[in-house]
């Protein structure tokens, strides 16, 4: 998908909610409804879009993209610098042609600092996510849609050295690695029909990276991501699931000949996330749960050290105890002085 530029009249009335900052989601069907970081999910009274603006939005990007928004073609997406635009037609809605417009800022929402204000997770499990970055631990992190995961591996990757190549593969552009990381070594790849995700990790080989970042493990590309970290890459992904215990399953069903060996060896760290969403109340996301994932002595381990608020346990597997000390890590829950 190419990306298109916009002029700001094309938005009509809904340039304001765009240009807000608060604001990450857009949703108009019969209403108007927004998601934004400080008032949680809520319906803007009184705001409707007419037939004529509709029509002319949509006419003008399916233009742009040179294709047909009909009853046979009822879906339209578009991205821009900052958006991601999904367009349904009303051949397949009972509520009219709905629009739904994602911001994907080329900002790192999360710092550390934020963490420890909204209480995101305890200081001790970010000083041990942080520790897992430094140490090349390969992590997966899990949620349900707009949990924001991919907000949180672009905060992950505030740890990876500025030489270290970083490869990126998304089909649409979002973890805006090289923008929010100016100083540091990236190749950022976007995949489309003619260049799709297995290719892509195909081709990483020949490209050195010493990390693949994957937008989303969905499919058979899961086979050729841990082909590439068995070869010594190292990856952050993230997956849809409601819990970081079903990482194996998900990725064994995602594809032919994934063996499900292969994924507890080579996967260290899964992280799944979620958000509480009320109306006209702040937004929370926070760490859900934090698990170590081995294969040692022929048997698939899966340890889970947090989870909704508590630390579990500070017991690693000797496996993955020994990838932290290699990295001249002692005490993978204590910050390095």
């Amino acid at each position: 998908m190419r990306k298109l530029t916009l002029p700001d009249r094309i938005y009509g009335d809904l340039l304001q909610f765009i240009n807000d900052d608060n604001i990450t989601d857009i949703n108009y069907s019969q209403a108007l409804w927004v998601n934004d970081l400080n008032r949680g999910r809520y319906k803007v009274e009184g705001f409707t879009l007419d037939k004529i603006f509709i029509e002319q939005f949509y006419t003008r990007i399916s233009n742009l993209m040179n294709t047909q928004f009909n009853r046979n073609n009822p879906l339209l997406e578009a991205e821009t610098e900052g958006l991601r635009i999904s367009i349904l037609h009303d051949s397949v809605t009972n509520t009219g042609i709905s629009i739904s417009i994602r911001k994907t800022p080329a900002v790192r929402r999360i710092c550390r600092e934020s963490i420890i204000e909204n209480d995101y997770c305890p200081e001790v499990i970010d000083t041990f996510m942080e520790n897992a970055i430094k140490a090349h631990c390969t992590v997966v992190v899990g949620g349900l849609p707009g949990v924001g995961k991919t907000e949180y591996v672009k905060y992950l990757t505030t740890y990876i050295p500025a030489y270290e190549r970083v490869y990126t593969i998304e089909d649409n552009l979002e973890l805006r690695y090289s923008k929010i990381n100016p100083d540091k070594d990236c190749v950022e790849i976007k995949v489309g029909d003619t260049f799709g995700y297995s290719d892509a990790l195909k081709a990483s080989k020949r490209q050195l990276p010493t990390w693949v970042l994957l937008a989303e493990a969905r499919g058979e590309e899961v086979k050729y991501l841990l082909e590439n970290i068995s070869a010594g890459v190292h990856c952050l992904t993230t997956i849809h699931l409601d819990d970081v215990s079903k990482i194996p399953d998900r990725m064994r069903n995602m594809g032919r000949n994934i063996n499900e060996n292969d994924v507890y060896s080579f996967i260290d760290i899964g992280v799944s996330l979620k958000q509480v969403v009320r109306e006209e109340e702040k937004i929370t996301r926070k760490v859900y749960q934090v698990m170590c994932m081995t294969r040692e002595n022929d048997r698939n381990n899966k340890v889970m050290i947090y989870e909704d608020g508590q630390i579990l346990t500070k017991n690693l597997p000797k496996e993955l105890l020994r990838k932290f000390k290699l990295a001249g890590i002692e005490d993978p829950f204590k910050k390095a002085e």
